[in-house]
């Protein structure tokens, strides 16, 4: 069939009219950006206008509810970021409740109003994409959802809001999960693009040591050494950024409210 024919498909298995046929699936071709291709038949389409086709003939009968089973797992790296702000763009035209199924993280937060995180069958947390991200409600979410850091200590404070935990020689802050109380040993979580990496400065942040860096355009990941723990920063490539050098004695300082403190044992490997 044409990519006319394949998205009108819908509408002749359900009896519609031909003229409303006509009118339909050029609406959504035109929605999906595929005008002028409509005699076009699939082999001669590219991977990511084949996905574009699939996408208009499941939206030409205007379904309230729209289920999509990782729709974008058979594309290229480039083809998926592009669908992903199709899908975007066409979600917020359309208003239609879209339930998407993904493994992929950044999926997930690119394109959700709210996202629940299951395992096992069981839904862990159901939040906002950024909530989510930042206010995990166990290890699990968090190590799900991103890189994760995770550093063993123990509460030996406690103040409204937030608690200080001990990490070897190191005092942190940080925000207490449900539960913790003081003297309790707790799992650190911190994501590593919320570390700032310093010239090392004694008594300022934890002391650490650059054992490897990794340059991926967009950030130079850094893995490094905190006494026995390894943990991940991630910094931005921009001028002006302090770039340590492997083996680097360094000051990982982060902001106490993007620490967040879990019982300890939870934790997943990051």
């Amino acid at each position: 069939m044409t990519v006319a024919q394949n998205i009108g498909f819908p509408l002749r298995m359900r009896d519609v009219h031909e003229a409303e046929i006509e009118e339909r699936v050029a609406k959504a071709a035109g929605l999906v950006r595929l005008h002028g291709l409509e005699q076009r038949y699939a082999r001669q389409l590219s991977g990511g206008q084949q996905q574009r086709v699939a996408l208009a003939r499941a939206l030409v009968f205007q379904p309230p509810l729209l289920l999509l089973d990782e729709p974008l797992g058979a594309l290229d790296r480039l083809l998926r970021e592009q669908m992903k702000l199709e899908l975007r763009r066409v979600h917020q035209e359309l208003g239609t409740t879209l339930v998407y199924v993904t493994h992929d993280q950044d999926e997930a937060l690119v394109l959700s109003d709210r996202i629940a995180i299951m395992q096992d069958g069981r839904v862990e947390q159901i939040a906002s994409p950024r909530e989510i991200y930042e206010r995990p409600v166990n290890p699990f979410v968090a190590g799900f959802m991103g890189e994760s850091n995770f550093l063993r200590g123990r509460i030996v404070a406690e103040r409204a809001g937030t608690a200080s935990v001990k990490v070897e020689e190191y005092l942190l802050d940080g925000v207490p999960s449900n539960g913790i109380r003081a003297d309790q040993d707790v799992d650190v979580f911190i994501r590593p693009e919320k570390i700032v990496l310093a010239k090392a400065a004694g008594g300022k942040g934890l002391a650490g040591t650059v054992n490897d860096q990794i340059y991926s355009g967009e950030c130079i990941r850094y893995v490094m050494s905190v006494g026995a723990a390894r943990m991940v920063v991630k910094h931005t490539v921009r001028q002006g950024v302090f770039t340590p050098a492997h083996g680097d004695a360094v000051s990982l300082i982060c902001d106490p409210l993007d620490i967040i403190l879990f019982p300890a044992g939870q934790a997943i490997s990051s």
